[in-house]
């Protein structure tokens, strides 16, 4: 019985003996001794922790890469994408760079999508700068490829190096 519906509605001692005798009435019976032995024994399993890794990265990280990527690459361009994280992160770990995403992003004349995005954020590129941090975390900080720098080329080209 559900004892908040019924307490309102309670007034006097009488009431309240003639409820609790009902919700007494109402419990399970207490089991007996032979209940007890011939229960089916209850295994209890040892619990593991599981090892997840923490996520070693900000929101803002991933919201200043997104950014940059609807500012830099077409929507439908994936491994552009991918590309121009890896050079985001890449002069995060060069000492000739900026030793933050969002400091290395900011330098001025480096990414000028991330000042003027030409596009809305999607949930792709927040996937691909999540993935990108992930495999960069993974590689300790070290640089996920060789390029460092990008610029766009004819129609819808951007070049990598």
């Amino acid at each position: 019985m559900n004892l908040r519906k019924w307490s309102g509605t309670l007034k006097d001692g009488a009431t309240m003996a003639a409820f609790i005798a009902i919700a007494l009435y109402n419990l399970p019976p207490e089991p007996t001794p032979q209940d007890l032995t011939s229960a089916k024994p209850v295994v209890i399993h040892e619990r593991h922790p599981i090892a997840v890794p923490a996520q070693q990265w900000s929101y803002d990280d991933v919201h200043a890469i997104a950014r940059t990527l609807a500012g830099e690459c077409y929507e439908d361009m994936p491994q552009d994408k991918r590309l121009v994280c890896e050079v985001i992160l890449n002069r995060v770990s060069d000492d000739h760079f900026a030793n933050t995403i969002t400091d290395v992003l900011e330098t001025p004349n480096a990414f000028d999508g991330y000042w003027h995005p030409s596009r809305g954020i999607t949930e792709n590129d927040r996937h691909i700068a999540e993935q990108a941090l992930a495999d960069w975390y993974a590689n300790d900080c070290q640089p996920l490829s060789d390029i460092r720098f990008f610029c766009s080329g004819e129609g819808r080209t951007n070049y990598f190096y």
